[in-house]
């Protein structure tokens, strides 16, 4: 790197939070050209983020060859020592990057780790405040303290992708999350999708091949993201638009410029996770009415109720709000 402001910057997980982290990066770059990062992830991310100038991504295996602390230790010295970044950011706050974090104090580089905020967070679930400020915001605070200097506010500065492979008619659907309070049930998914194939559609269904082995349900102009040829970053530049969880195919969707559409059941947009730089626009759909909403920051797979009520989000306000954001 040969920016004047070269920072390292570590997050290993959940997919969605590197999606998040690296939209800041990205934008950053578009605000200060001084500016550069190389940032450490595992390798099956690493493979799914968008090629940004300015923006070095290495994909290091913790769960393989980097799995002890020796090897991380010797990996991380000899980077730094080659590399020498101005400042270092852990983004994670974690056992994985606490070799990262803990031998860049020591060689003498700038460090600092973003925030857990467990008490704001515990104060927002007891309904005590409206809202919590959002990750990307206090990811961009740490990065002005690193001397990254904004010229506007955050996000307005990306530019449209010109790389749209042109299937206009083509949803993604992804019903799937990591959470229980976070996934979209199947029967309720397919209603919303037998309406938007019948507006001349296609769609793919978005899962792993664990999550998708036990879908049987093939109408025509179906198809599943695990039976592609096409790789996941093609799928999503093929997009028209998606209706996604809250989970990381929403800050996929958001990298990629895809319209969105975020069902939200027991999380909430204002827990500070929502998808900030869609240029394409999203629209959140939640369901009213329930005090127990949220009942967690990122999910859980339990349910006080028993019953899972913030699931039934019904089908015609989600296709209200395809319809909105194909406007």
């Amino acid at each position: 790197m040969v920016n004047d402001n070269h920072i390292a910057v570590a997050r290993f997980s959940a997919l969605g939070d590197v999606f998040m982290l690296f939209s800041v990066l990205e934008d950053a770059t578009f605000q200060d050209s001084s500016v550069s990062f190389t940032l450490f992830t595992r390798p099956h991310i690493a493979n799914l983020l968008p090629v940004v100038k300015g923006i070095r991504v290495i994909g290091l295996d913790i769960s393989g060859d980097y799995k002890s602390w020796i090897s991380q230790l010797s990996f991380y010295w000899g980077w730094y020592r080659s590399n020498t970044p101005k400042f270092v950011f852990d983004a994670h706050s974690h056992l994985r990057t606490a070799v990262f974090y803990f031998l860049a104090f020591l060689m003498g580089y700038r460090v600092k780790r973003l925030p857990k905020n467990r008490a704001l967070r515990r104060a927002f679930l007891k309904k005590y405040i409206k809202s919590l400020p959002s990750i990307q915001s206090e990811i961009s605070e740490i990065l002005q303290s690193f001397g990254v200097k904004y010229r506007t506010k955050m996000f307005t500065l990306k530019p449209r992708d010109n790389s749209f492979l042109g299937e206009k008619n083509t949803w993604i659907i992804c019903p799937f999350a990591s959470k229980k309070t976070k996934n979209w049930p199947l029967d309720k998914a397919i209603k919303v999708i037998d309406e938007i194939l019948n507006e001349d559609n296609s769609i793919i269904v978005c899962g792993s091949k664990k999550e998708l082995e036990n879908w049987n349900y093939f109408p025509l102009g179906l198809k599943l993201s695990s039976n592609m040829e096409m790789s996941e970053k093609e799928m999503w530049l093929r997009a028209k638009g998606a209706i996604v969880c809250d989970s990381a195919n929403q800050h996929i969707a958001a990298s990629y410029n895809v319209l969105s559409v975020v069902l939200w059941m027991g999380t909430s947009p204002k827990a500070g996770f929502k998808a900030l730089n869609n240029n394409s626009g999203s629209i959140d759909v939640e369901y009213d009415g329930l005090e127990c909403r949220p009942c967690s920051i990122s999910g859980v797979n339990y349910c006080s109720r028993k019953d899972f009520a913030c699931k039934n989000i019904p089908t015609e306000k989600i296709l209200s709000a395809v319809k909105d954001l194909s406007k």
